[in-house]
């Protein structure tokens, strides 16, 4: 996990030997100030960026991770809850389809063969989403500012949600699908009692 910065109250959430300063906030309106101010005390949290996880499952098939445990993501793209829910519903629907314990290693394999790109993917923008939303007056933040009124808007906008090729990306996942796509062929839905098998690319080989 990397921060952005070190200090002394460096545990996320951890409460501050003093109050946070307000002078750092001698800039906004005042009446942020006037309710500053009313504070006793302050919460101070970091975001962290974490790197990707080399994997989420257990090779034996007796755990697995989801939601924040794989894949925390700065909230700058707003889809942290979202994707969580997208991982329950691919991995409920994986584990549907199988009816041995011994088939646990190939739906989760399969589940993690569906979410890992994408999830990837979600959190590298979050990651962008941070340096567009907070550049400073100048050069990068003109050039942000005009790219954002040309029209139609183009591939690459920096507002994600109008992006006409990442925004159909992002809200328009398609959970059945995605684990048709990458379920073992001629693996019916039932699993795969009875039958050998050994680990491969999705966890198992027919």
């Amino acid at each position: 996990m990397r921060c952005e910065k070190s200090t002394k109250t460096g545990i996320q959430g951890a409460l501050p030997s003093h109050p946070f300063p307000l002078s750092h906030h001698d800039n906004l309106f005042k009446r942020i100030g006037k309710l500053l101010a009313l504070c006793e005390s302050v919460y101070k949290w970091k975001l962290c960026i974490r790197e990707e996880l080399p994997n989420w499952s257990h090779h034996s098939g007796t755990f697995t991770l989801l939601g924040d445990a794989a894949h925390a993501t700065l909230p700058y793209l707003a889809s942290g809850a979202g994707m969580s829910l997208e991982d329950a519903a691919v991995l409920g629907e994986c584990l549907s389809r199988i009816s041995s314990k011994s088939d646990l290693p190939l739906a989760l394999s399969v589940y993690e063969t569906c979410r890992k790109k994408r999830t990837t993917r979600v959190v590298q923008r979050g990651n962008v989403q941070q340096r567009l939303y907070h550049l400073h007056d100048g050069p990068d933040q003109r050039e942000r500012d005009a790219r954002m009124r040309v029209v139609p808007t183009p591939t690459g906008e920096c507002l994600a949600w109008r992006d006409p090729e990442f925004a159909p990306w992002l809200l328009g996942y398609e959970v059945l699908g995605d684990v048709e796509a990458n379920w073992p062929k001629g693996v019916e839905k039932g699993g795969m009692e009875g039958r050998r098998w050994e680990r491969g690319k999705f966890g198992a080989k027919l």
